[in-house]
């Protein structure tokens, strides 16, 4: 039987059974997590003090900021000691040891890794393209080792001292604390969950003023020593963590503020990131053509059955069947893409939304293209 006859045939029944059924594997493909588990992996280390971050995992404060600024002796002076371990060096993508948010990526305070290097920053100039001023140093050895690292930022510049040695100096950045009433301290991922960090912490002092070069030394050797932040608790930090409660959902500031860090049973999203403009870090790649393909094309069938089934209604649906058939994929759509900023693993794009829009305009296309005008030209009537 000729196939566009056979087509003539198929019920309303069955496109929408078709349409339902497409429907369905979109919303799998769209809201499944990918990978992801929604318990929160982060471990407390049994043998000694430390926590450990897995895959998808944080732990973090409530708003801190007044803390810290009651306790800086000068503007922008302060620093951070901590000591990790990273779970390698092979990580693609750039992800979060420690950042100081209030709710603006712009001003955000971070520490992260990328392959070996340590990178401290504020702002989200992740790529570098806009050349926000940082400081980076390479931690790499034949195998991942634990690092006690020290930044001191101040008028006078930026430090990084590794194992108490001073490694690097940048005169021309100041780093700063965010300063709006939001501000919280994160570790281990970034508040939108996409950017975890794998490795242990096994302790963590926040300064409000800036450590010295024997300061730096000697913290070093009594952690060493002591294999535990418990020699800072006399310099008074603005922030201590010591890290060996052993077990709970809670992380202690032994400092005296009270801000301790949360490290809840569930993964958590602090921020929700709602269709991201990602144009300026779309790059012609592997994963680029893959992501393009899969949501332009994936929407490019349902708007295909989903065109027929409103012709075969006839009417008003029939009349407009290409108008509504944008307007409801565009809200499907859109719904997924709300519904992920939700879902620690997938990211909601405005990219996304117009690729499937775009898709679904296609599908329409291909449809009324083939099986109306050819049927017209066969002398068939287009009522599929």
């Amino acid at each position: 039987m000729d196939f566009l006859k056979y087509h003539k045939q198929i019920s309303l029944k069955c496109l929408v059974g078709l349409s339902v059924a497409i429907l369905f594997g979109i919303l799998i493909f769209g809201l499944i997590p990918q990978g992801f588990h929604f318990s929160n992996g982060v471990n407390w280390i049994k043998d000694r003090p430390g926590i450990r971050f897995s895959k998808y995992s944080m732990a973090y404060t409530n708003p801190f900021f007044e803390l810290i600024g009651d306790n800086i002796s000068k503007p922008n002076c302060f620093s951070i000691e901590i000591a990790l371990r990273p779970a390698g060096y092979q990580e693609k993508k750039g992800k979060f040891i420690l950042s100081l948010h209030d709710g603006r990526d712009r001003n955000q305070l971070l520490m992260w890794q990328y392959h070996s290097w340590i990178i401290l920053m504020n702002g989200d100039d992740y790529d570098h393209k806009r050349k926000t001023k940082r400081i980076a140093v390479d931690i790499a050895s034949l195998s991942p080792t634990t690092r006690f690292v020290t930044v001191t930022t101040g008028e006078e510049g930026t430090e990084v001292y590794l194992d108490g040695q001073f490694v690097m100096r940048k005169k021309d950045l100041t780093l700063k604390v965010p300063n709006g009433s939001k501000a919280r301290l994160l570790l281990g991922n970034s508040v939108y969950g996409k950017q975890p960090w794998q490795g242990d912490i096994y302790g963590l002092a926040f300064y409000g003023y800036t450590l010295t070069a024997q300061d730096a030394t000697r913290h070093f050797n009594r952690w060493f020593h002591d294999q535990n932040f418990s020699f800072a608790k006399k310099d008074k930090p603005s922030v201590l963590y010591f890290f060996d409660e052993k077990e709970g959902l809670r992380a202690l500031d032994h400092a005296g503020g009270n801000h301790h860090l949360e490290i809840p049973l569930k993964m958590q999203i602090l921020e929700r990131e709602i269709l991201s403009p990602t144009w300026s870090l779309l790059k012609f790649n592997k994963s680029f053509i893959k992501d393009f393909v899969l949501n332009l094309v994936g929407f490019i069938p349902f708007g295909f059955v989903l065109s027929a089934t409103l012709i075969k209604l006839g009417g008003t649906f029939e009349k407009n069947n290409v108008l509504i058939t944008v307007v409801l994929c565009f809200t499907l759509s859109l719904i997924i893409e709300i519904v992920q900023a939700w879902i620690p693993s997938r990211s909601s794009h405005m990219p996304d939304l117009i690729l499937n829009t775009l898709g679904a305009l296609i599908g329409t296309i291909i449809y009324r293209f083939f099986f109306v005008r050819i049927y017209s030209k066969r002398g068939l009537k287009a009522s599929a």
